[in-house]
C-alpha cells in the first residue's frame, strides 16, 4: 500500500521539482513603504496601509520546500493595488500535506474581500489546481510555473485560469507547460516570461536543475505581477473598470 511519503515523492518526480529550502533573500527587493505583514500560525497576511478596503483576496501556495516568505515581494506588489494576499504556511513546506488549507484561509477572511482567487508556484500551483477541482469559493486560479496533475483535469472548469511560465525554466519546462494544455480549459490565459527561470518566481536563490535566467529577478517579478494584475482586472473584477 503506497504511503503519503511515497505520494509526495511521486508528485515531486512527476512535476520535475527539486526545490531549494533556503530562506528568502529580501535584500534583492525594494518593498513598498506602506506594506504591512502579519505572521499567523498557518499563513502570512500581506496588505497595504493606504488601502481602506481590499475587494480581491488572493491565497498563494508556495513551491515545494520553499519558505513562504520567499513570495512576500510578489505579495507586496499585489497589495499595492489593494489586494489582500495570504501566503499559506504548509506543513514541512509541502502543499501536498494540506492542499485544502486554502478553503480555511478564505473562510477566515471571507467578509473582508468580495472576490477570491487562489494559485501558487510549482508544486503549490498544482495543489491549488487540485483544490479548485472541488467545490470552493474561489473565482479564479493562477499557476506560476505549474500545471495540474495528470489525474486532475480542469478542462471542463468554467472559472478563469492564468498560466505564467518562463522559457528558461529547467523544471516546469516549456515542453511540460505545452503538454499540460489539455488539462486546462481552452479559455486559459497563457503568459510566457522570456528570459525567466523557475526560481525567480520567488526569492530563494538558485535551484538545482533550473535553467539560467537571462533577466533579473526584479524584472521577472515585475512581469509576473503585471500578468496577475491584468488577470484580476480583466477576468475577476472587470465591472470595476
Amino acid at each position: 500500500m503506497p504511503t503519503l511519503r511515497h505520494f509526495v515523492v511521486f508528485m515531486l518526480m512527476v512535476l520535475g521539482l527539486s526545490h531549494c529550502s533556503a530562506p528568502p533573500q529580501f535584500g534583492a527587493w525594494e518593498l513598498p513603504a506602506r506594506s504591512q505583514f502579519n505572521e499567523k500560525p498557518d499563513h502570512f497576511l500581506v496588505t497595504n496601509t493606504r488601502c481602506s478596503d481590499t475587494p480581491v483576496g488572493i491565497v498563494f501556495y508556495p513551491g515545494g520546500l520553499v519558505h513562504p516568505g520567499a513570495y512576500i515581494p510578489l505579495a507586496a506588489a499585489l497589495a499595492e493595488q489593494c489586494h489582500r494576499v495570504i501566503i499559506a504556511k504548509m506543513p514541512l513546506d509541502l502543499a501536498v500535506f494540506d492542499a485544502d488549507l486554502g478553503n480555511k484561509l478564505q473562510a477566515q477572511y471571507a467578509e473582508q474581500s468580495t472576490h477570491w482567487i487562489i494559485g501558487g508556484h510549482s508544486l503549490g500551483g498544482a495543489m491549488a489546481a487540485q483544490l479548485v477541482g472541488k467545490p470552493s469559493a474561489f473565482e479564479g486560479l493562477f499557476l506560476l510555473a505549474a500545471y495540474p496533475a495528470n489525474d486532475n483535469s480542469l478542462a471542463a472548469q468554467t472559472i478563469p485560469i492564468l498560466s505564467v511560465s518562463a522559457d528558461q525554466d529547467g523544471l516546469a519546462t516549456p515542453a511540460k507547460i505545452e503538454a499540460s494544455r489539455a488539462l486546462l480549459p481552452a479559455s486559459t490565459k497563457y503568459v510566457i516570461i522570456h528570459g525567466g527561470n523557475h526560481a525567480q518566481f520567488g526569492d530563494y536563490g538558485p535551484q538545482k536543475d533550473d535553467g539560467i535566467a537571462q533577466i533579473s529577478g526584479a524584472e521577472q517579478l515585475a512581469q509576473t505581477h503585471a500578468a496577475l494584475a491584468d488577470f484580476i482586472t480583466t477576468r475577476i473584477t472587470p465591472s470595476r473598470q
